[in-house]
């Protein structure tokens, strides 16, 4: 049997669910929520690094790993000292 037996014009599969999107979702809710989310999520990153602070943009990519890996590793360090009784967070 040949794949190209089982092929389907595009036109008459994407149909249907420009049609019928309510149907679509109720057939499949969580497909439905996980494409959502990844749209959402991937317009978020895109809105992000067009506001994200001018001097930023302007670092090149190792410099803005670095910062974010700096500023990952403050924040760490932050919550594991606001865990810690204070006698352990005292520094020499």
């Amino acid at each position: 049997m040949s794949v190209r037996a089982n092929e389907k014009p595009a036109s008459s599969v994407a149909a249907p669910a420009v049609s019928s999107p309510g149907k679509l979702v109720n057939n499949y809710p969580l497909s439905s929520v996980l494409v959502v989310f990844g749209v959402g999520l991937g317009l978020g990153v895109v809105l992000g690094s067009f506001l994200d602070k001018p001097k930023l943009s302007r670092l090149s990519f190792a410099g803005r790993t670095e910062h974010a890996a700096e500023k990952l590793g403050r924040q760490i360090l932050d919550a594991i000292a606001g865990t810690l009784p204070e006698s352990f967070t005292k520094r020499s």
